[in-house]
């Protein structure tokens, strides 16, 4: 029975995929994925929001031969947490689309494990085998993260965004490691065990500032290294933890579970080829709106003075929980409708310049800013609270 669970056909698929065997196109899109964590990474890693995350690692990871975005000295968990939270520092960094739901944040995780197991690494490792392991990391985490999707009831309970990718990220580095068969299964398990609990929208989502680690994407990175260390040195998980009734997917607070998502056409059907990446550096919900804005921008020439008013007709989400008008940190801003449309209205390109100190408190900016307001879309409501959960967006400009 063992080897016919989900884990184990999952492991399997982990330790027999060779290079070769990964379509050009899937092959390109991982690419792409390395190329944007990495450059997502470089643009915040001097920049304020990501310097706490780092000075705390430091302290509580202790000294390494591990490396972030240029500094050195950290130890491999303080490595994975680190340069995790700097990739993910501006929400700029990749996502997951499936049929219109945004579902995590795999880069940020799967990348910063990566850097780690090349750090540590006693042998060098080569680009082949960096995206072949990468290629797998991405492939098991998107069908894990469609396969654990909880019904609208539960979402609006309990969810997580992005916990889930210890268990992609722990087979990243378990690869790149060198872990046999057993070892990767033992770390699939202990990673699961060391999961963060969900926390979206749980801790301190009406009041600000905002929780700072906003999507445990570091996290779940660390448990991933920690998982892998552990199993090197001896230390063993649970074999079947993805499969049954007492499975991850309840764990992570799921109320359901398609299991026959995990494997179905594994090798053919590529899950790797469901990543999206973000045109703004802001929470995806916040997207349809910004596009609107940008494309009226475009289409009309006006300048951020010729702007009286901007309404956004929105789900309620974003009318209840993202209207800060003064946002207080980089985090805050992110998730703030009238601070991320006044800096596509002000013509600031997409990145860091969104969340300088020097911006955040131009006049100019704070007045455009008190210029948007959003209101309650039905049909928008509706597509984003039922089962579909796609967020959506019409901006009138004035």
């Amino acid at each position: 029975m063992m080897n016919t669970t989900s884990t184990r056909q999952l492991i399997n698929f982990a330790k027999m995929l060779q290079a070769q065997s990964i379509p050009d196109a899937v092959r390109h899109k991982v690419s792409l994925h390395l190329l944007d964590g990495l450059g997502c990474g470089w643009a915040a890693s001097q920049h304020q929001s990501s310097a706490s995350a780092i000075r705390s690692a430091r302290l509580f990871g202790g000294q390494g031969d591990c490396s972030v975005f240029g500094q050195t000295g950290f130890s491999p968990l303080a490595a994975a947490f680190s340069n995790a939270t700097v990739i993910n520092g501006l929400d700029h960094d990749d996502g997951v689309e499936i049929d219109g739901k945004g579902l995590g944040h795999p880069g940020a995780t799967l990348i910063a494990a990566a850097l780690v197991a090349l750090d540590i690494s006693p042998t060098p490792i080569s680009h082949e085998t960096l995206i072949t392991a990468l290629t797998v990391g991405f492939e098991v985490n998107n069908r894990l993260i469609h396969a654990i999707q909880p019904t609208a009831e539960r979402f609006n309970q309990v969810y997580g965004v992005a916990q889930h990718q210890s268990i992609g990220a722990a087979m990243v580095a378990g690869l790149l490691l060198g872990l046999d068969e057993q070892q990767l299964h033992n770390a699939v398990g202990l990673a699961a065990t060391l999961t963060p609990l969900p926390s979206l929208h749980q801790y301190n989502w009406q009041q600000r500032p905002l929780l700072s680690i906003k999507d445990a994407v570091a996290p779940a990175a660390q448990a991933a290294v920690q998982a892998v260390i552990m199993t090197q040195h001896g230390m063993s998980g649970s074999l079947d933890v993805l499969d049954g009734e007492k499975g991850f997917w309840r764990m992570i607070g799921s109320d359901q579970f398609a299991q026959e998502v995990l494997t179905d056409s594994l090798g053919s059907h590529w899950y790797a080829d469901y990543g999206s990446f973000k045109i703004y550096p802001a929470c995806r919900w916040l997207a349809c709106a910004l596009e609107s804005m940008d494309s009226l921008i475009q289409q009309t020439g006006w300048l951020a003075k010729d702007i009286r008013s901007v309404e956004v007709y929105t789900f309620p989400r974003i009318v209840d929980d993202m209207m800060d008008y003064r946002p207080q940190t980089v985090t805050d801003a992110q998730f703030s409708l009238p601070w991320t449309m006044a800096a596509v209205a002000a013509g600031l390109a997409p990145g860091a310049d969104w969340y300088t100190e020097h911006n955040m408190q131009n006049p100019a900016l704070l007045d455009l800013a008190d210029k948007v307001t959003a209101f309650i879309d039905p049909d928008f409501s509706a597509r984003m609270t039922g089962p579909a959960r796609q967020p959506g967006a019409r901006v009138v400009l004035t």
